[in-house]
């Protein structure tokens, strides 16, 4: 092991020797979230950080396995080929169709810096309570010898969805206005004609394709391990371009409703969406009427693929966050025009997830947010897990930093 031998070696020794003993491979609890949470209490996310050590990246001294995916995300409507965040699957698998690459991906041990993790985003607005309204699943990796941060933000098929046209699911009834003031019949209020313009329901009214091509995107904000925030982008979800296959496509970071706010772009190596992946990735060109489904979003035997859920994925060049290394992502709110519920923009803060959203990874006597740090030296010491909801949007607790010399994997005492 070589990650500042005489402190901070010493100081996990005299952190082991006041802590709750730890044997085996790993803490099963899961730990992520991020945010403004509080850093103790019960189970807070993922167990995807509790992996049996890392490889730790070029250079890491972590003892252990590759992190494989965890459980992800459990919404309803992911058709048949989702798969949970994968290794090995980089920026130039975002043409496919949804969980190809997963479905197949493998990748070296020492490749992943930081194991796939969950990160859950809740709000007072959520119909479903038990689940939270979007999450963040992301891995830090080696692809092809660049280093890189892989994220991918779903949400609740309850806030929007990828059904539209005649075949919407769960969207409220049009409205009797339009948008121009129109009664229908073209009278307008007061009783004056307005020339037997036909009325166009509003936002609330139904959803259609144009609906998601029109404003829909996401916000995501990305800090350094010191929790600052390094970029600040819109995802653009899908914009008209002739140059496609279905006439549509994700213009990513640099067109349609994406823009870079904060940050270098040239540290955004790529973007998805799954509506994107569902047109040209499946090559499904539904831009009418969706998939026809159900209310359980049964896989449709002409489009089996097709992902019902709004999805955004982007990989980001790991060297833009400088000397302290990534941090965490983390989102603000949640966003869609229109969505079911009654406002388009609904505030999220960090949240738990469900406990059996996730595969825990081996199993052990550390206490939750923790897992196993295995030194060479043969010594260990339970540690905290970073994205445990700490406070101030640090990806480790007062008192620890993550750990150099395994990449991040880790947070050691300072």
């Amino acid at each position: 092991m070589t990650f500042r031998q005489s402190s901070v070696a010493a100081a996990i020794l005299m952190f082991a020797a006041g802590s709750t003993a730890c044997g085996g491979t790993s803490s099963s609890d899961p730990g992520a979230g991020v945010g403004g949470g509080s850093a103790s209490g019960g189970n807070t996310g993922s167990g995807g950080s509790a992996a049996r050590g890392n490889g730790g990246g070029s250079g890491g001294s972590a003892n252990g396995s590759n992190g494989a995916a965890t459980g992800g995300p459990q919404f309803t409507g992911h058709g048949t080929g989702y798969q949970p965040l994968t290794p090995g699957c980089g920026p130039g698998t975002a043409s496919q169709c949804t969980g190809t690459c997963e479905s197949h991906a493998s990748s070296d041990p020492g490749s992943v810096i930081r194991p796939p993790a969950t990160l859950c985003f809740s709000g007072p607005e959520d119909p479903t309570p038990e689940d939270p309204l979007a999450t963040i699943e992301q891995v830090v990796e080696i692809i092809d010898g660049k280093r890189m941060v892989h994220l991918r933000v779903t949400f609740d098929p309850t806030f929007v969805d990828n059904t539209y046209g005649e075949n919407a699911i769960g969207w409220p009834a049009a409205d009797t206005t339009t948008d121009t003031g129109m009664m229908p019949g073209g009278m307008m209020p007061g009783g004056m004609m307005g020339g037997g313009m036909m009325p166009k329901p509003k936002g609330k009214g139904g959803h259609t394709f144009d609906d998601l091509v029109g404003s829909d995107h996401l916000e995501l904000l990305l800090t350094d391990g010191a929790g600052n925030t390094i970029m600040d982008f819109k995802i653009d979800y899908i914009t008209a371009d002739t140059t496609s296959s279905c006439g549509y496509r994700d213009l990513g970071v640099s067109g349609g409703e994406g823009k870079v706010i904060t940050g270098n772009a040239s540290a955004v190596l790529g973007a998805a969406t799954s509506i994107d992946r569902n047109l040209n990735g499946c090559g499904y060109c539904y831009t009418t009427d969706s998939p026809a489904t159900d209310a359980n979003y049964t896989p449709n035997a002409d489009a089996p693929g097709w992902d019902y859920r709004v999805v955004y994925e982007v990989w980001l060049d790991l060297d833009a966050f400088g000397s302290a290394g990534f941090g965490q992502a983390y989102i603000e709110n949640v966003h869609a025009s229109p969505s079911k519920l009654a406002n388009n923009t609904v505030e999220v803060t960090a949240s738990p997830c469900p406990t059996d959203w996730d595969t825990p990874m081996g199993e052990g006597s550390c206490p939750p947010n923790y897992t196993l740090y295995l030194a060479t030296e043969g010594t260990s010491a339970c540690v905290p897990i970073p994205f445990s909801n700490y406070p101030n949007m640090k990806p480790c607790p007062d008192g620890y930093q993550l750990d150099p010399a395994t990449e991040g994997a880790y947070c050691v005492p300072l």
